[in-house]
């Protein structure tokens, strides 16, 4: 096995040098693997998590808004980001996130009024 080369975009690559059933060498070249995806990070935030009031989440805000009704399953997402919402969890919000700048209080619920 040789050392280590780098191809021409400059990702790693090993060649492997080897002989076959009929005496013939063959030469591999193999390509740095590249790194497993990660489930999308949540990119609706309006800003960056933890900018906003210490104690207070997503959780909390008036902007929150759920997908209830128009899918199958039910999504998070913040309303000052509809522009960008996508059909997939890129445009999610967590509700356990700290409050971003943009937070803010929810009018308080009227009598008869469930959460």
């Amino acid at each position: 096995m040789r050392p280590s080369l780098n191809d021409k975009k400059g990702k790693t690559m090993i060649v492997r040098e080897t002989v076959d059933l009929f005496g013939e060498t063959i030469v591999e070249r193999i390509s740095e693997a590249k790194s497993k995806r990660n489930s999308p990070q949540p990119k609706g935030f309006a800003a960056a998590p933890g900018t906003g009031p210490t104690g207070e989440t997503c959780k909390t805000c008036a902007h929150k808004r759920s997908t209830e009704g128009h899918t199958a399953k039910v999504y998070w997402k913040c309303a000052l980001m509809q522009h960008a919402w996508t059909g997939g969890p890129g445009s999610d919000i967590r509700m356990r996130s700290p409050a971003c700048s943009r937070w803010s209080a929810r009018a308080p619920l009227s009598e008869g009024e469930h959460k």
